[in-house]
């Protein structure tokens, strides 16, 4: 039980660490490349020292470098989403909404290896997908009303996804019709960004299981899960590397100190929380790691967006993540 908590806190140390970069505005592909290059480095070191989950090597044959590719672009790509939805939508509900992204790998494994869910599987399946649009729904704060355009109670005011005041009554007078720009703003405004983002976090998120789950069926009755995740972490640090390299050549613009040690810390929860959730397993049976450890990053990552962040969750919200926490445990079943 010691390493299932120690991998659910790492897991919410990511979260914390994604928040706290986006406030402080550092680089989000030099903070994950050297994130991925500190995991590879902690990876190989203990690999090295212990030997231990190598089983029987990794066979390199084109159709796997080509998944272990897709892997990591997948990896970075999905990381990079979940530290923009972090930034938008808060950490309580990114977190919520890459949880929740397992029902992708039960759906592809359904449709592709005919792995029927039961019962309660199918029920989760629904419910998951309910408790992504509720977290997705980030309501528009309040707008504040304009100094000579009457008091709020006698003239309420359109709410405006910038946080400006909007002139325009709810119910205009005929001579006071809203303009066509600040309702075409409204509608590509702060909601629809939010949702999009948690919407490309749901399926990297989910993508990514894919993959793993692809590798277990075709590849994980001769090689190693744990050298897969290596190589896959390795081709994450070189697609950022390269990005950050053409980058600086381009226009001078290269990691600073403390995007470095951000990301250095980064990496270090990011292989704890692969290494203890292995570690778990090892001890417990997946269907008891697996949901706890879901379950437990949900709800506590909730806790701590309200209670150190402010973020504020809407009652839809609220519902999604209690729904979330209750596919996961159908999921599991």
């Amino acid at each position: 039980m010691l390493y299932l908590m120690l991998a659910v806190v790492c897991s919410l140390a990511i979260g914390m660490i994604f928040k706290y970069a986006g406030r402080e505005g550092m680089d989000r592909t030099s903070l994950l490349t050297v994130n991925y290059l500190a995991a590879v480095a902690l990876a190989g070191a203990f690999l090295a020292a212990g030997n231990r989950g190598i089983g029987d090597g990794l066979s390199l044959s084109p159709s796997l470098l080509g998944l272990s590719i897709g892997t990591g672009a997948l990896l970075i790509a999905g990381f990079f989403v979940l530290s923009l939805a972090t930034d938008v939508a808060g950490m309580s509900l990114a977190i919520g909404v890459m949880r929740v992204s397992v029902v992708v790998p039960f759906l592809v494994s359904w449709i592709v290896w005919n792995e029927v869910p039961t019962i309660a599987q199918g029920a989760g399946l629904v419910l998951a997908g309910i408790a992504f649009f509720l977290i997705a729904q980030k309501e528009q704060e309040p707008h504040r009303a304009v100094a000579g355009a009457g008091t709020p109670s006698a003239r309420p005011e359109t709410p405006s996804p910038a946080g400006h005041s909007s002139p325009h009554p709810l119910v205009p007078d005929a001579d006071d019709l809203p303009d066509p720009k600040s309702v075409v703003d409204r509608l590509s405004g702060t909601d629809g960004k939010v949702f999009g983002v948690l919407a490309l976090t749901f399926l990297c998120g989910g993508a990514v299981d894919v993959t793993m789950k692809s590798f277990e069926e075709l590849f994980g009755a001769d090689n190693s899960r744990v050298l897969f995740l290596l190589l896959a972490f390795g081709i994450a640090f070189l697609i950022g590397a390269a990005v950050v390299g053409w980058r600086g050549w381009r226009n001078g613009v290269w990691p600073d100190g403390r995007t470095v040690a951000w990301g250095a810390l980064l990496g270090a929860f990011n292989y704890g929380s692969l290494e203890f959730i292995l570690r778990a397993i090892e001890r417990l049976p997946g269907t008891v790691v697996f949901p706890l450890n879901n379950i437990a990053i949900v709800i506590l990552a909730a806790v701590l967006g309200v209670t150190v962040w402010n973020e504020v969750l809407s009652r839809r919200n609220r519902v999604g993540l209690t729904f979330a926490v209750v596919a996961l445990v159908l999921l599991n079943l």
